[in-house]
């Protein structure tokens, strides 16, 4: 009976949620593709992440590249996530499945790319502009994905399209097969598309001068970086903070944003799925989790004297901790120390206004001080003004995901990279005149609001004087540079400065050449007096904790094709 019930139409029907690829091979299937490709910048595809860990692949990079650098500590308490613990203190191994999601969702990206590249070269009645500029977006997103990887671990596969991915080994080095996609970017994408968080061929420059800065191609990267500021369409927008604004996206700084939606009716939240874990979780503001913890280093690092200048060499001396172990309820105000006002546009701190939701009010934004330090990630936060529209108004597991783009080109990463090519070739002059714009346009940027509170009882008024600044602020351009030695020290400080939290910083020590001396002069100084117990015996170790353990499910999936990576 069942034989003589089916017909032949049966065996060919297509199962639910199947595509035929040949009906994606044109114009609009390879668009559908590309864009389901740029969906996982954000480092999360909805349902794929192991585990339902975030951040492991975040674009921002706060796990892989500020929780092991000497600019935040995991935050949060540390029995949750405790991969996390695992990456501060330098003792991953690698079976820790974080290194699992970034392995896999940055190669799913890769993926994608490669799905919309097949597709692209099957299709016909493209016209050769509009083919050129979807190869080069495909192109830049697949070196995107790549170079995230690179970042990470030492050695991984490059995969291109029309391949077996499987027996692709990791015994070359890639970043020939990066630039490589990317020039073909720079040649073919348009300038200026036409849909906002599309590559253009100047994202592309960037990121393959950037390429080049990872090998200390200094000359390479400087013809790159030259044309971005001489012929690019990119301004300095007029404060620095405004890059962090979600009413200031895609501004003229901007080279590459990722786009982040929320209220879009979708009924996921197109972003990155960090932004639930991020925030504070005070009363005041009732979110969750207050993970990505600046540390007291980076507070310090902020410091300046009478003339406004940093203290490059004894920013660490006298460190402040400003209400470490003091509670909410007792008497406290922060330091009177002279600051650069980059400081309170980046962390957040007691008795400093948050954005619009009024003052922090100490321990009781965070959970356990004890073990993450006084400070919250500032950067990361949107306005209180914008709640419910630039944040989720449906339920997710913890509120706060926004649409806050994170902006990860942008003019003011050219005009630092530019002034560090221009300190190896010993061009003093261009980059003392490079970092001087970046500081002249912060030297106003001051947070306004001066809170004459000291404790923040339930009973306490708040009362802030919003004629005085925040704090003691004072920045001023450097009038030389007096050697090679010293702009190399104030370059390599004023990128801290300006990108502090946006998750560089454990690359730049990495690629400087720094990383054991500056991590472990570091941890010294931080644990110093007994702080931050759970810390306690974390050690840099140079040439092992540079990069990270392959993840090792996947040396065992393809084994005698994947290498693990010999220090682990």
């Amino acid at each position: 009976m069942l034989l003589q019930s089916c017909s032949e139409e049966f065996l060919e029907e297509k199962p639910y949620g199947a595509v035929n690829q040949t009906l994606l091979n044109n114009e609009e299937g390879v668009n559908s593709l590309l864009i389901a490709t740029y969906a996982l910048l954000d480092g999360y595809a909805e349902g794929e992440t192991p585990s339902g860990n975030q951040g492991e692949a975040s674009v921002m990079n706060w796990v892989w590249g500020d929780v092991p650098s000497d600019d935040m500590h995991r935050g949060d308490q540390t029995g949750g996530w405790s991969q996390i613990n695992d990456v501060e203190r330098y003792e991953v191994r690698s079976d820790n499945e974080w290194l699992n999601g970034a392995w896999g969702i940055n190669y799913e990206g890769v993926s994608r790319a490669n799905d919309a590249l097949l597709a692209l070269y099957e299709s016909e009645d493209i016209p050769e502009a509009q083919y050129k500029q979807l190869e080069g977006e495909a192109k830049f997103l697949r070196a995107w994905f790549h170079f995230q990887l690179r970042m990470v671990f030492e050695k991984i596969p490059y995969i291109t399209e029309g391949v077996d991915a499987t027996q692709v080994k990791n015994d070359k080095e890639v970043w020939d097969n990066i630039e490589g996609d990317l020039q073909f970017a720079i040649d073919n994408l348009n300038p200026a598309p036409k849909d906002l968080g599309r590559a253009s061929s100047w994202a592309a420059m960037a990121l393959k001068a950037r390429t080049h800065l990872f090998q200390q191609e200094f000359s390479a990267a400087k013809t790159l970086l030259d044309d971005i500021i001489i012929d690019g369409p990119f301004q300095l927008e007029s404060h620095f903070y405004n890059n962090f604004d979600e009413e200031k996206q895609n501004n003229g700084e901007s080279i590459f944003e990722i786009q982040y939606s929320v209220n879009d009716g979708a009924g996921v939240a197109n972003s990155g799925i960090d932004h639930q874990t991020l925030y504070p979780r005070g009363q005041d503001v009732g979110l969750c989790c207050a993970y990505s913890a600046p540390s007291f280093d980076l507070f310090n690092a902020f410091k300046v004297d009478a003339n406004g200048l940093p203290l490059l060499d004894s920013f660490q001396d006298n460190l402040l901790v400003e209400d470490y172990e003091i509670l909410t309820t007792e008497n406290f105000s922060p330091t009177d120390h002279l600051m650069d006002p980059r400081v309170d546009w980046t962390i957040g701190r007691r008795g400093i206004p948050f954005l619009d939701w009024g003052p922090m009010s100490g321990s009781d934004w965070m959970l356990d001080q004890l073990n993450m330090g006084p400070f919250l990630n500032k950067k990361i936060m949107w306005y209180k003004r914008n709640k419910g529209e630039i944040s989720s108004q449906s339920s997710y597991w913890a509120a706060g995901v926004n649409g806050n783009n994170f902006r990860v080109l942008r003019l003011g990463h050219i005009l630092l990279w530019r002034a560090e090519v221009a300190v190896e070739e010993n061009d003093l002059s261009t980059a003392l005149s490079l970092v001087n714009l970046i500081r002249n346009r912060a030297a106003d940027d001051m947070v306004m609001g001066k809170v004459l509170n000291t404790s923040f009882r339930a009973s306490d008024e708040i009362i802030i004087d919003p004629s005085q600044p925040a704090a003691n602020y004072k920045l001023a351009p450097y009038p030389s540079f007096p050697s090679q030695e010293y702009a190399r020290k104030a370059v390599r400080h004023e990128i801290r400065m300006e990108f502090a939290l946006e998750g560089m910083r454990f690359f730049d020590l990495v690629r400087w050449g720094i990383a054991d001396q500056t991590l472990n002069n570091y941890l010294k100084s931080e644990l110093n007096g007994g702080r931050l117990p759970w810390l306690n015996g974390a050690k840099y170790t140079e040439g092992q904790d540079d990069h990270w353990p392959l993840p090792q499910v996947q040396v065992d999936l393809q084994d005698g094709v994947l290498t693990q990576d010999p220090a682990y």
